[in-house]
Formats: C-alpha cells, structure tokens, sequence
C-alpha cells in the first residue's frame, strides 16, 4: 500500500482555519487506500497532538479517519519524514528549497503535490481518487 503524507494547515484545513471541501470523504478515501502519516508541524512524533488541534475546527465525523493517520518526526525538512524506501504521495500547500532538493536527489519530486484550496477547492478528493483510477 502506496504511504500519503499530509500536512494540516493549507491541506486539511483551509488558509482561514475551515475544513477542506469534501474532508470526509477524502479522509475516508484516504485511509482505506493508503497508509496515512501526518507530516506537519503539529505532530513531532505524536499523532495524539494533531487529533488534538483538529477537534473543534473539523466535523465530528472525520475524527475515526484522523485516529488512523500516523506520525512522523523531522526536524528541520519535512522529507526528513518520508521513508523513500516505499512508494509515497506528500500532499503539502507549501515546499521548500530544501525539502525540493531532498525529492530531486531521491527521483521523487513527482510525488510531491502542491495543494491550492483556494484555487482547486476539491483538489484533495481528485488527487487521491485520480491517483487510483484505472
């Protein structure tokens, strides 16, 4: 099974703090097809603390699809997360200069998948579905 990394603030949760459209179901898409892992700066090994930071901003419904999504640990890139050993998709609204380089060295920058709410309301529900279509 295929690892999807997610980060939170720009990804799970728009730029002004609401869910992303379709949350649910992408949740629930998501942890059915992947192996889930939180890659933000509100986990830092402890997927209790991004449960944590959601409760209160995400429907209650999404809450048993968050309990799924694993930890990760990185200090200063977030690639520093990613075990490059198996197939992965990071879905991030952000990248940096060395986290890009990181992907470049590994072949993996095509893994990467910058994710524009703003622009592409339902873009989290479309990349995950798209990536498993036929």
């Amino acid at each position: 099974m295929k690892n999807l990394y997610l980060d939170i603030d720009g990804v799970i949760l728009k730029k002004d703090g609401t869910p992303a459209e379709n949350l649910t179901l992408f949740l629930e898409y998501a942890t059915k097809n992947y192996e889930c892992y939180w890659l933000t700066t509100h986990c830092d090994g402890d997927a209790h603390k991004p449960f944590l930071y959601l409760v209160g901003k995400v429907p209650s419904e999404v809450l048993p699809y968050i309990e799924k999504i694993k930890p990760t640990k990185w200090k200063l890139w977030k690639t520093e997360g990613i075990d490059f050993s198996k197939d992965f998709l990071w879905l991030d609204d952000t990248q940096f200069e060395g986290e890009k380089n990181t992907l470049i060295e590994k072949g993996a920058l095509h893994k990467f998948i910058l994710i524009d709410l703003k622009t592409h309301p339902t873009q989290l529900l479309d990349t995950v579905q798209g990536e498993n279509s036929p």
